[in-house]
């Protein structure tokens, strides 16, 4: 008889009113980290940074012209894309760049060993930023090697070739 007990309390128990407790919901589970892609460190010389700016952006053809105190790149076009010049008057250094921008654009000048943004000032169809003498990027762009990156705020960049006129420029603006 024991057992037809419990046969009938488990039959009883089937027809209750009572509503089974709801599934757990799953825990959400929190989006994976993205890991950062590894840096090829050997691809580097001594004291190279990485550039991403500079990955991929082909190196624009044209050459360097030089006169008192200023270098200047021109594109193959003839357009002079690219210029640095010397203000002694007010020990800067001036950084020209063809093209135009809105007012808080900043002027991007990137290399392998150091990057520094300056805000820039219209000046017709090109754009003029200003840098200090003693400014520290300055000591970098004058033993740059490689290609020098320069952009208006988010637009493309212009890479253009390394030149000794660019540290002759940088030497004579501070009297040295």
């Amino acid at each position: 008889m024991g057992w037809r007990a419990g046969l009938l309390a488990l039959a009883l128990a089937g027809c209750s009113d009572e509503q089974p407790a709801p599934a757990p919901s799953p825990t959400p589970q929190a989006a994976p980290k993205p890991t950062p892609a590894p840096i090829d460190v050997g691809a580097l010389a001594p004291g190279e940074l990485p550039a991403p700016e500079l990955a991929g952006v082909a190196l624009a053809s044209g050459r360097w012209h030089t006169g008192k105190g200023y270098a200047r790149f021109v594109d193959a076009g003839g357009t002079g894309a690219f210029a640095l010049r010397c203000d002694s008057a007010r020990r800067q250094l001036v950084f020209l760049r063809s093209g135009t921008a809105d007012g808080g654009t900043m002027l991007r000048i990137v290399t392998g060993m150091a990057a520094a943004s300056y805000p820039v000032v219209a000046s017709g169809r090109r754009v003029e930023a200003r840098a200090s003498i003693d400014d520290r990027f300055l000591a970098a762009l004058q033993k740059v090697k490689g290609p020098i990156g320069v952009s208006l705020g988010e637009g493309p960049v212009l890479a253009v070739p390394a030149d000794p006129a660019i540290a002759a420029v940088i030497r004579a603006c501070r009297g040295r």
